[in-house]
């Protein structure tokens, strides 16, 4: 298990794009994430709003956006979190950008259909400072260029053009 200070260090100098409709709520989150030695915390009040800032609504920029991780309310008023999280997931300038999807709610078909539009994570609010420490830390280690840093392997790939199932060695009884 990674040790708490590693997963801390990981999210140190990370920049962060926090999409929710509630001021109070970005304002916080982004003060708790600037304690915890984030380095910028980009706010988004809509949907709309969250995907310029990631370059998609600005046909003149094709880079890439510069943020380590999004956090993302999965109601928004001008769309579905989980949609846009499915769009962050699938386009290619952004498609190793963790997502992380909050909600105030904790039904099961929609966290199931938040990790099926590739969200990484899934936090319940109110947040809790220690589990958002605990789970972006953790995101930031595994995603992080440097993962051998923090004594993370990365699983094995399966072999190109693999469409099976992997079958484990059969045990006695």
């Amino acid at each position: 298990m990674l040790p708490m200070e590693k997963m801390l260090d990981a999210l140190l100098g990370s920049r962060i794009l926090l999409i929710d409709d509630s001021l109070s709520f970005r304002q916080l989150t982004a003060a708790v994430l600037r304690k915890l030695g984030v380095a910028s915390v980009t706010q988004a009040g809509s949907l709309a709003e969250g995907m310029r800032k990631m370059n998609y609504l600005c046909p003149d920029i094709y880079d890439a956006p510069e943020f380590d991780l999004v956090l993302m309310d999965i109601n928004l008023p001008d769309g579905n979190g989980i949609e846009g999280c499915e769009f962050i997931s699938s386009h290619a300038n952004t498609y190793n950008i963790p997502v992380v999807v909050m909600s105030g709610t904790s039904y099961a078909l929609t966290i199931n259909e938040a990790f099926q539009a590739g969200a990484s994570d899934f936090l319940q609010k109110p947040l809790v400072r220690s589990v958002l420490a605990t789970r972006l830390g953790m995101l930031m280690a595994l995603t992080s260029r440097e993962a051998g840093e923090y004594g993370i392997e990365s699983p094995p790939a399966r072999p190109v053009g693999y469409e099976g199932t992997i079958e484990l060695p059969k045990t006695k009884r």
